[in-house]
């Protein structure tokens, strides 16, 4: 596949090409590449890469036949890029949920030790002191290998790297060198992506048939699937993690007390760290600002990875009693006379996650306004209702308030009448009532007229509730709202909302 040709950049979007440059045709979903292939050369391609059999062009453009255009894809631009993974601690963080958060405080924990940090998740891309807003969860190879790459030469040492099902399945991090892999949970999601749940988890194992042998895994050993994602890898450093008596490393004393909890880290097996070092059996007190069960989970990760990058665990420590939270994650936007928090709430797991940290809470009435997952398919809206609909009985819920956000979302979140049925559906079977509201903004006004002292408000849905908090801090008075730079890990400077004025 290599040429004899200087480069000057790799693309697979024709719009993009200059001269010099190598243009990947890839045949996706929507678009065939292989129809733009003359538009890039027009532009000036260099080389053209495809996968299908091609009659010679009008020009004299070298054609290089491929198994995989995205496979090609990747490992063009790694090495137009040079290698930029292989010269950083690379760690990839994958799971159905938890992958954000788990992320944050992994990279928290770096960043308290010392090292300069990088990060590529779904609400940010930090290289160093720089941040990027961002929409996809696993960026396209194109933007993950520069971003890499401006890695390398920013002097990060460890790059965190938020690893989703279409990221892997569309090979969009491969030829990147991962030093250690970790696993939060795999419940079943993006069903409208893949085939099957099995498919599902072979797509998840693939991140950890890439380590070398020797990497590390860290493995949520209370998840079914967990140690099936190494099953075929029987070389990597598995370390373990849970609340069970199995796993390597885990909780005890566990006290959740809204709005935040605290538990004893137990390390139940010595293991030699990426330093070489021996790290023994010993208990960590830990103390966390932000609320939830899955929290102990998300910290516990990021405490397995602190220790096998040889950081002290009074750093670990102190990293995550400071960690603030992350943007609609069980963040709370509001809190005076009555709380509203905000999650993005988009699979039963989420879901379940949400109500059992609101079950810990103490509230008068609880009202839900949920975003309908819109442009996902019926079967995910059905059983997210169906979720909403047990928990609302099990926790008093006093209102829900439905919306298809209308208002605020476009065409790859727009709810189809189907889906809208579904949710429905999934509602009424449960038992539950609710009112609908095609807007967002009409949803959220009327739950501010409902609510009254010593009530919670949750706002919860994936991109259709995008807005939300934002539409809420237009409602209510801002001079008493928690300020979004105290409770979020991101500097203000780079979030999404940053039209608020600090006080």
């Amino acid at each position: 596949m290599h040429l004899n040709i200087d480069i000057k950049g790799v693309t697979c979007d024709s719009r993009k090409v200059k001269p010099g440059f190598a243009f990947v045709a890839i045949k996706g979903e929507r678009e065939n590449g292989n129809e733009y292939i003359m538009d890039a050369v027009r532009s000036g391609a260099a080389a053209i890469y495809t996968e299908e059999e091609l009659k010679e062009l009008p020009c004299n453009i070298p054609i290089i036949k491929v198994e995989n255009s995205r496979a090609a894809l990747a490992k063009l631009l790694s090495r137009f890029y040079d290698f930029p993974s292989e010269k950083l601690n690379t760690i990839g963080v994958t799971g159905t949920n938890g992958k954000t958060t788990t992320c944050l405080m992994i990279e928290a924990v770096f960043r308290e030790a010392g090292f300069t940090t990088g990060v590529v998740g779904t609400v940010m891309i930090k290289v160093g002191n720089r941040y990027y807003p961002h929409g996809l969860t696993t960026p396209d190879s194109e933007c993950l290998q520069k971003y890499l790459a401006e890695m390398v030469d920013q002097k990060v040492y460890a790059a965190v790297v938020e690893v989703s099902s279409h990221g892997l399945k569309y090979q969009r991090v491969d030829s990147i060198q991962f030093n250690a892999a970790v696993h939060t949970n795999i419940t079943p999601d993006h069903m409208d992506t893949h085939s099957s749940f099995a498919d599902y988890v072979n797509t998840k194992k693939r991140l950890f048939n890439m380590l070398p042998a020797g990497a590390a895994a860290v493995i949520n050993t209370d998840d079914p699937y967990g140690l099936e994602l190494v099953r075929d890898k029987p070389k990597l450093l598995i370390l373990t993690y849970g609340l069970g008596a199995k796993a390597s490393i885990t909780a005890s004393s566990i006290d959740i007390n809204t709005p935040g909890i605290s538990y004893t880290c137990c390390l139940q097996r010595s293991f030699t760290n990426n330093m070489g070092n021996d790290v023994e059996p010993q208990e960590i007190p830990i103390r966390l600002g932000v609320p939830g069960k899955h929290n102990v989970y998300n910290s516990l990760a990021a405490v397995t990875v602190g220790l096998l990058y040889g950081i002290q665990p009074s750093v670990i420590q102190k990293a995550l009693n400071d960690f603030k939270g992350v943007w609609r994650r069980m963040q709370v936007i509001y809190r005076d006379d009555f709380i509203a928090i905000d999650d993005f709430s988009h699979n039963p797991g989420s879901y379940e996650t949400a109500f059992e940290t609101v079950q810990t809470m103490n509230y008068n009435n609880l009202y839900i306004v949920n975003a309908i997952r819109g442009n996902r398919g019926s079967e995910i809206n059905r059983v997210n209702a169906s979720v909403i609909s047990n928990w609302g009985n099990l926790l008093g819920v006093k209102d829900i308030l439905v919306t298809g956000s209308r208002d605020v979302v476009g065409g790859a979140d727009w709810v189809t009448n189907e889906e809208k049925e579904a949710f429905f559906e999934g509602l009424t079977q449960g038992g539950a009532d609710a009112d609908y509201y095609e807007t967002l903004e009409e949803a959220v006004e009327e739950v501010i007229n409902r609510v009254e002292k010593g009530d919670i408000i949750l706002l919860m849905g994936a991109q259709g509730m995008n807005k939300g908090q934002d539409i809420f801090r237009d409602k209510v008075n801002p001079k008493i709202r928690i300020r979004e730079r105290d409770i979020t890990t991101l500097p203000y400077e780079y979030h999404h909302h940053n039209s608020i004025n600090p006080s």
